[in-house]
């Protein structure tokens, strides 16, 4: 072949190629292609999903757009999408940003990691509330999540606010635990249990067993199910997520003290903020001014440093999440979320210190809410009955005359004993003030049959008609009186309150509360029949108030007085009048989530007296229609007839397991912004006034 054959040879070669040349080409494309399309991509943590992807939609926060996460929040958000955290509890506060980090780590399993996710919420409302106000805005304003949205279309309708399908076959389901159908009929990997110590998650008498347990086994076809169970805490003795919380690793958020840490970027004096309180040198401190308002707080650490709140971005930007205990179940991951961790405005160490001062002016009922809402910590209902009977002794106190002056108000509590060896009727005076500061002004013991009617005769000459005498020379009638009719002598209790309707003397009895149930103690209308009319209370509810006020030991609202001397016709008060008053006890069924008051063998006739005045006082207010400020302009006499009408009762009634209704959802996840505060001054060597002890 000449030199032309073969140039025309390697022309037509390149031009048509050979087996040489098209296998290193062949070969070179493929390696890219598993350098590229084909590589496995490197798994993404769920707080670096969140602020590349995630996005906050229009009227579900304070702001909206692309997310910024607290550092804090970036630790919780991965520990929510790790699949090596089988088991995540979280027990948090209000103004954590908790809600919008588990919308976030749904978003991800959605998007980065498609699978089944399922979150139940404590009731069906709840779950159509969060689906459609939480799920379906996230779908529609994510950008990732948007184009795999289920096409709608003509004729069909879109996904309901309970179930929503993506074209990438990850779905998210929203169901209520108080529905008996809630755990049926679908499987999800990912699950999300939100308020677990809400009263939805308490088993019903029907239900197959804990709901908690029901839920999980959604998971069982799925190798690597995950669950988190978040909640606020409740109640010390009945709060789930605070037994499970003890059970997990016990995780808290570590960060550095700006003073220990020196400029070359060393990071020492690590610890986690902590509330404090009066006996421990560390936690928020404060100062008040002469006038009593608050006036400057720092906090101090366990390094005995003090730190001001300008700090507070710097460490949180810092820090890391550690666990503190060994978890009971290996891979159980625990978190506590408290507000001052949080870099929101509105959670700024001096608004939470705001809150515990004002809570200070009614304990017994704005304690509790600051324990669960602002520290994240469940709250111990001690109801007075680790009050020793001593203390009351002391308590007692010499008054001006037989009703205080701080009186505005009185009622009456009458419990009827039948039998034959000391029938009775016994009944408890009580006045009341602003904010319900309780007088009692004598307890009564009125030997007789119930059966006839000299007795009755003598508890309405002598304690129902007389007028009770103050300071100044004037005198208060009773305004209201409750009896119990749930005795032997329902029929002599009807007779003599239903002729005397017109004073306001109201037969009762006890509504039928299963399972810890707590409602209004006052009905919205009486009972009647054959003539005869009654009320039902709300006796658990009752209870839980006036046992929870003999717990307030600093005069004020909700403080119950007692008198040294007797007034005329009244018994003295001794130890046994006041063990009395605090037999009745508030248990834990054993294996259950809810409490109840527990009626002993011994007399207890001065505690329900206490119980049924009180009820007395919730009549009042439903007469009156008001949610009122306990005050005799607020409590207005009412018609004869009235008593046939009823409304809400007083918010002082509100037992301990509503205020789940009431907790705050921390919707709303703003960017990070430090509170700047003034300069922390030296602290005093004491510890300051009004803290509190955890």
């Amino acid at each position: 072949m000449n030199r032309g054959h073969e140039a025309a040879a390697r022309v037509s070669a390149h031009r048509h190629g050979d087996y040489r040349t098209g296998r290193g080409e062949l070969r070179r494309a493929l390696l890219a292609l598993f350098d590229g399309s084909l590589k496995f991509q490197e798994r993404m943590s769920g707080s670096v999903w969140a602020e590349r992807y995630g996005w906050i939609p229009k009227g579900t926060g304070a702001e909206h757009g692309k997310v910024t996460l607290y550092g804090y929040q970036r630790g919780l958000l991965d520990a929510m999408c790790d699949p090596a955290v089988p088991l995540l509890t979280v027990l948090k506060a209000a103004r954590v940003g908790y809600t919008r980090c588990a919308t976030l780590a749904v978003g991800y399993h959605l998007h980065q990691d498609p699978t089944l996710c399922a979150i139940a919420q404590p009731t069906v409302p709840d779950a159509e509330d969060f689906g459609s106000g939480e799920i379906a805005p996230m779908l529609r304003d994510t950008p990732v999540l948007k184009p795999l949205m289920r096409p709608v279309k003509k004729g069909e309708k879109q996904d309901n606010a309970a179930f929503y399908q993506l074209s990438n076959g990850a779905s998210v389901r929203v169901v209520g635990a108080a529905s008996d159908d809630a755990f049926r009929r679908y499987s999800a990997r990912f699950l999300f249990a939100d308020e677990i110590d809400g009263d939805g998650w308490t088993p019903g008498a029907k239900t197959q067993g804990d709901k908690l347990k029901l839920f999980w086994t959604r998971g069982e076809t799925f190798w690597n199910r995950s669950m988190v169970r978040g909640s606020t805490p409740l109640l010390y003795e009945t709060s789930r997520v605070w037994k499970l919380w003890l059970a997990s690793d016990q995780r808290r958020y570590f960060v550095p003290c700006p003073q220990c840490s020196d400029a070359a970027g060393q990071l020492d004096g690590w610890q986690y903020l902590d509330w404090g309180g009066p006996d421990v040198p560390h936690g928020l401190k404060w100062s008040l001014d002469a006038e009593g308002a608050l006036d400057k707080v720092w906090y101090v650490g366990t390094c005995g440093c003090i730190i001001e709140e300008r700090h507070k971005a710097w460490m949180d930007a810092n820090g890391e999440w550690r666990p503190t205990a060994k978890a009971k179940v290996p891979g159980h991951v625990g978190m506590h979320l408290w507000t001052g961790m949080s870099l929101n405005p509105n959670a700024a160490w001096t608004v939470i210190v705001q809150e515990w001062l004002e809570a200070q002016a009614d304990p017994a009922s704005l304690v509790q809410p600051f324990m669960n809402l602002r520290l994240g910590r469940p709250y111990r209902a001690t109801y007075g009955q680790e009050v020793k009977s001593s203390s009351f002794i002391d308590r007692m106190e010499p008054y001006p005359a037989e009703v205080p002056a701080g009186v505005e108000f009185i009622t009456v509590g009458v419990d009827v004993q039948s039998g034959t060896v000391n029938p009775r009727l016994e009944a408890s005076v009580y006045g009341w003030g602003r904010g319900l500061e309780v007088w009692l002004i004598g307890h009564f013991v009125l030997a007789g049959d119930p059966a006839k009617g000299e007795v009755w005769a003598a508890l309405d000459e002598g304690v129902l008609l007389r007028r009770y005498r103050k300071p100044d020379g004037t005198t208060l009638d009773v305004r209201a009186s409750c009896i119990d009719s749930g005795g032997h002598h329902t029929q002599e209790v009807y007779a003599f309150a239903n002729k005397r309707r017109s004073r306001r003397v109201w037969a009762i009895k006890g509504r039928s509360e299963s399972r810890g149930q707590r409602g209004r103690v006052w009905p919205r209308k009486p009972s009647s029949k054959l003539g005869h009319v009654w009320y039902m209370i709300g006796g658990n509810a009752a209870r839980d108030w006036a046992y929870g006020s003999l717990a307030v030991d600093k005069a004020g609202p909700r403080h119950v007085h007692f008198p040294q001397a007797a007034i005329d016709g009244a018994r003295e008060l001794d130890d046994e009048f006041f063990a009395q008053l605090t037999r009745e006890k508030l248990i834990v069924p054993r294996g259950q989530q809810y409490t109840v008051w527990q009626k002993p063998a011994e007399a207890h006739e001065a505690g329900v007296c206490f119980v049924y005045a009180y009820a007395a006082v919730c009549g009042l207010q439903a007469l009156s229609g008001k949610y009122v400020k306990l005050g005799e302009a607020d409590i207005e006499a009412a018609p004869a007839e009235a008593g046939d009408t009823a409304g809400e009762t007083m918010t002082e009634s509100t037992p301990a397991d509503a205020i789940a209704a009431a907790v705050e959802r921390a919707r709303r996840l703003s960017r990070p912004a430090a509170a700047v505060q003034p300069a922390a001054p030296t602290p005093p060597a004491s510890t300051d006034k009004g803290e509190l002890y955890l």
